[in-house]
């Protein structure tokens, strides 16, 4: 990679969403892109009003209050919603947007932000959940409506973050080739100019026994997410649970993959099939992800790390895209 580590860009960040959001700019005009920030973190926060879990007045909060009923939704989270159930049927139910009260019984009843979470036996065991539930949720599109079964409760966070995610880079885009960083998940328009994309790299996964960088490129015009169960943790039984839960029995997943990170152009594609791999397991999700040419790393509990035959292929791709701006730019200033 290039001997400067970052671009010469204007940055701006900020709390939205459960965790921290930084945007880069490649924009030669301070005023334009302080006006672009401000725009995309306004997108943030709106998003986080309709669909945050933690807000009783949010329209997640809402629709998931009457279930059991019709609910006429609004035309973003209708659009939101018909989305995450196209990804749940892509990944054949790993990723289940249905899923909250069992993650509500697993412990995870309030964000991280508002205090340590805690779990019993006896409130993990109030939840049941069905595989494939997600195919009961009920839409009449003519009048862009919802039935949820009684006691189902929708979870769209992490497809909305990417989604949200992508859309403030489009309105960063105005003003140049930019990057967000949704606490992990990276979102790239054009890269800066004479670079070949914006430097950034999969981090490996907390307390592992793996260097702190597990593979580094160019992203440009791309989505980067990583699901994980590293992250959110809370006691349980004397271990730790997490907020990945498993659509066959409704608990946290338990298998030997820590983390997932794929590499796509659709950020809601590319953060559901991170979720869904991370549940099912790391040789499940491998022959899963190669059997759909998926670029993607996965990093086990054992502390090794696999990448998918598109990921190396993308990664071969990523340096001789690298070599041919260098030669450009060469070609350039000579």
């Amino acid at each position: 990679m290039k001997t400067q580590t970052e671009p010469n860009a204007f940055t701006d960040q900020f709390w939205a969403m459960g965790c921290r959001i930084k945007m880069w700019l490649a924009c030669d005009d301070a005023a334009l892109a302080t006006d672009l920030f401000q725009k995309a973190e306004r997108l943030f926060h709106s998003y986080e009003q309709t669909f945050s879990r933690f807000l009783p007045d949010s329209e997640l909060s809402q629709v998931n209050g009457r279930s059991g009923e019709w609910v006429q939704l609004s035309a973003r989270f209708w659009e939101m919603l018909v989305t995450a159930l196209a990804v749940a049927e892509l990944t054949d139910g790993h990723y289940d947007p249905t899923l909250l009260a069992a993650l509500e019984a697993a412990g995870y009843t309030h964000s991280f932000e508002a205090g340590v979470l805690a779990a019993t036996d006896s409130v993990m065991q109030t939840a049941v959940t069905h595989p494939q539930q997600w195919q009961a949720v009920q839409l009449d599109s003519p009048r862009r409506a919802v039935w949820l079964p009684p006691g189902m409760k929708l979870d769209l966070n992490g497809i909305v973050k990417g989604v949200t995610a992508a859309r403030a880079a489009q309105v960063l885009s105005e003003g140049g080739g930019c990057l967000i960083n949704a606490g992990g998940d990276l979102v790239a328009g054009d890269p800066p100019p004479n670079w070949p994309g914006w430097p950034v790299a999969i981090a490996a996964p907390r307390a592992a026994a793996l260097p702190q960088n597990l593979l580094q490129f160019w992203l440009a015009n791309a989505c980067l997410m990583t699901s994980g169960k590293d992250n959110r943790q809370w006691p349980w039984q004397g271990g730790q649970a997490h907020h990945l839960i498993d659509p066959q029995h409704g608990r946290p997943a338990e298998n030997d993959l820590l983390t997932a990170t794929v590499l796509l152009a659709n950020p809601a594609q590319t953060e559901a099939i991170a979720t869904a791999v991370c549940v099912m397991g790391c040789q499940k999700g491998a022959d899963w992800l190669a059997a759909r040419h998926i670029p993607a790393l996965l990093a086990t509990t054992s502390g090794s790390v696999h990448t998918t035959p598109a990921m190396r292929q993308a990664y071969l791709h990523n340096r001789q895209k690298e070599k041919l701006d260098d030669s450009t730019t060469r070609n350039k200033s000579a």
